[in-house]
């Protein structure tokens, strides 16, 4: 893929485990986000890889991608409209860079 034609990693959003966190799972959603950057043509780097959350915190993971580090979160940031017109929120994996 042209290097031009890529989608910023920070618009890749995967949901992993619909409204139940335990259907997916941290390391499921870290992975997942992985390897669609991979797949949208990112060379990525995991640095150190997978982590478990810290005091109910959506951190997941770190990687680098052409020299900037980026922390792949996890956790209730999709929207989801119902068949009764109701909207909820539901887990999907996601990163932002570091600063």
């Amino acid at each position: 893929m042209a290097q031009g034609r890529r989608v910023d990693p920070v618009q890749i959003l995967i949901r992993v485990g619909d409204t139940d966190p335990d259907t997916g799972g941290n390391e499921e959603a870290y992975q997942e986000w992985v390897y669609l950057a991979r797949e949208a043509g990112w060379d990525v780097v995991e640095s150190p890889g997978f982590q478990e959350p810290a005091d109910g915190g959506t951190q997941c993971g770190l990687v680098e991608i052409e020299g900037l580090a980026y922390r792949v979160h996890y956790g209730l940031r999709a929207r989801l409209d119902l068949a009764d017109g109701e909207t909820v929120l539901t887990y999907a994996a996601w990163a932002e860079p570091v600063r």
